[in-house]
């Protein structure tokens, strides 16, 4: 009876082995071959047009271009996350070096979160309080701001390189203890998806009400029924760029949250990590080629006219 239940325990688990191996195998090659190389042609693409075209470089696109990198590195490091899960170096060295390269994928995602964060702010300056000339942001303060993104972004991920390891079974792991593990992450959750979400929230829902119940946001000589359409393009874009923002960031902090306490499912935490990544693609389709000024930049970008 007992020999019966341990050989019928051997065979799920290696069943349930077997399944991980094809899943992960399934989901290396869906990012690798399909993933990671649109997010970094199309946040390229959104770079090189802000880059060269002196003429949209406004403030909002200014932002675009930073989140576009940050969505950039995001993409190239999700390379070497890739390969440290799904086909672990069996050198220790080279697997420790992997390992502390993995550790500024979440400063791209840090960095990506703040910049939303000012993009929502923005938008809200400009919507809501356009008649508040000292209350927006000016270009080259600007700037300074998406140079302090990334280094608030870099400082707060690189203490992590200090304690990353390369275990013998071929894992990256840190080696610091638990109550330190969860005062870092629970206070790095809070500051960085936490009050990003609820500032993102709040300047949308403002930018709402202000389009319906407030002063009107829109240019007057706007014809009634245009009005209308830039209205439930405003208000679709906010709820899909807040939407977007709580399913990737969300599921994958939780997650992390989860693991500092205990083992997780593997799907599980794959999927949250692939969220993240789908982000990097999805702020490119969001922000700019949804622009008129942003699809014949990227033409012009494409057939070599710019």
């Amino acid at each position: 009876m007992n020999i019966s239940l341990e050989n019928q325990t051997l065979t799920n688990s290696s069943s349930s082995m077997r399944g991980n191996q094809i899943f992960g195998f399934v989901t290396f090659l869906g990012i690798v071959v399909v993933v990671l190389p649109i997010g970094i042609v199309g946040n390229l693409l959104v770079i090189t047009v802000v880059w060269k075209k002196r003429v949209i470089r406004t403030n909002t696109n200014l932002l675009l271009a930073n989140l576009a990198g940050s969505d950039l590195l995001a993409c190239v490091l999700g390379y070497t996350v890739a390969i440290t899960r799904y086909f672990p170096p069996k050198d220790v060295t080279l697997g420790l070096i992997l390992c502390r390269i993995n550790s500024f994928f979440p400063a791209a995602s840090v960095c990506s979160i703040l910049t939303l964060t000012i993009i929502a702010i923005e938008r809200y300056n400009g919507l809501v309080k356009p008649l508040r000339p000292g209350f927006k942001f000016r270009k080259r303060a600007l700037r300074y701001f998406c140079v302090l993104i990334w280094i608030i972004s870099l400082a707060l991920v690189t203490p992590l390189i200090h304690f990353d390891e390369y275990n013998p079974k071929h894992r990256c792991t840190r080696s610091w203890r638990g109550v330190v593990r969860e005062f870092y992450w629970t206070w790095g959750s809070v500051i960085c998806v936490g009050v990003p979400l609820l500032i993102i929230i709040f300047c949308y829902v403002c930018i709402i009400r202000a389009l319906y119940f407030g002063l009107r946001v829109i240019p007057m000589n706007i014809p009634l029924e245009m009005e209308e359409k830039e209205k439930k393009k405003v208000i679709k874009l906010a709820v899909i760029v807040t939407l977007v923002f709580a399913l990737s960031f969300l599921p994958f902090t939780v997650v992390r949250g989860m693991e500092i306490r205990g083992p997780v499912p593997y799907e599980v935490s794959v999927s949250s990590l692939i969220l993240v990544l789908l982000s990097s693609i999805f702020n490119p389709f969001i922000y700019a080629f949804q622009s008129t000024n942003y699809r014949r930049a990227f033409r012009e970008v494409i057939t070599c006219r710019l």
